[in-house]
């Protein structure tokens, strides 16, 4: 059985990266619109962070505050008092009312419909309550979910940057700091802005998905958990034969994401069926953003799944 809780959990990772000063200084800078919170209330203490993303209104990931029963916002200083305004739970993104902050310039928003696997990131937020701290890497995957792609990416968080921003080179933001995997490597996930709806103004909202529960979807028992949070979790639980079987659902449910495919091609590389993983891994190969002197190349085969699966079978039948 997955150690589940052991496997997910809030941000506790590697060291933040150093900090790169802005190439040009008429970019918006990321860490302007970015806050720090804390919760409190009945012994219980979380500190984290938030993005400005319209006037009077803080954009934070709800695992910072939902259980607080006051909520403190400020930079050096915590001096204002915050109100929930809007709280998604399942999809762990809410919006806090902060009157002080009327005035102020919210965050920038990019294009974030035209991601793509490889574009640079910049994450901004509070480590451990502390100064603001500015990290670089790049998206390693964009995982479809309810309307909207969570966000893989390279760059480093710690305790209390939940909630703060992932912006795009040019300084706008594009998803919310959100959870990470104890898998460590490239677990790093980032809340999409489409979940928050007509709270951000001009952002295209993604389709509405109720679910009974209250609980983040990061959060749940694993066989109700994304496909590609189960995928991380058993890889890291060291969970071969269950993997497997979750990368083949994967590749099927989103057969254009380059990470169901390198999934399935490192998980079939170990059971040693080499022609199956090697289609995998074209497969993949030929959905990453090619570089730009090779943008003409071909459409990769849409049904390499099938071979690959029928690759297994022949695979297991020669070897018996």
């Amino acid at each position: 059985m997955l150690r589940l809780p052991f496997l997910l959990f809030l941000l506790l990772t590697f060291p933040a990266l150093g900090v790169h000063a802005a190439d040009n200084g008429t970019q918006p800078d990321p860490g302007a619109a970015v806050f720090r919170i804390r919760g409190m209330g009945g012994g219980y203490v979380s500190d984290g962070s938030a993005v400005l993303i319209a006037r009077g209104r803080l954009l934070t990931a709800c695992h910072v505050i939902r259980r607080a029963e006051s909520i403190r916002v400020g930079r050096e200083d915590l001096k204002w008092l915050a109100h929930p305004a809007m709280m998604d739970i399942e999809h762990d993104l809410c919006v806090l009312a902060v009157p002080e902050l009327s005035d102020a310039t919210p965050a920038e928003i990019g294009p974030t419909a035209q991601l793509l696997v490889s574009d640079p990131v910049i994450a901004a937020g509070y480590p451990r309550g502390g100064k603001l701290a500015i990290t670089y890497g790049e998206i390693k995957g964009l995982h479809a979910y309810d309307g909207a792609s969570v966000l893989q990416v390279s760059t480093a968080f710690d305790h209390g940057q939940s909630g703060g921003g992932i912006f795009d080179a040019a300084g706008r933001l594009i998803g919310i700091i959100g959870f990470k995997a104890v898998a460590g490597g490239n677990f790093h996930y980032a809340l999409p802005l489409a979940w928050a709806g007509d709270e951000i103004p001009g952002q295209v909202a993604a389709t509405p998905v109720h679910h009974l529960d209250e609980q983040a979807f990061w959060q749940r028992p694993g066989a109700e958990m994304p496909l590609f949070l189960r995928a991380a979790s058993l890889e890291a639980d060291r969970n071969w034969e269950a993997l497997q079987g979750v990368a083949q659902q994967w590749v099927i449910a989103d057969e254009n994401n380059p990470a169901s495919w390198l999934c399935l091609g490192r998980i079939l590389t170990r059971f040693k069926h080499d022609l199956a993983a090697g289609l995998a891994f074209e497969h993949a190969a030929a959905l990453l953003p090619p570089p730009a002197a090779e943008s003409d190349q071909p459409s990769p085969p849409a049904k390499v799944a099938e071979v690959a699966f029928r690759s297994v079978t022949l695979d297991r039948r020669a070897r018996q």
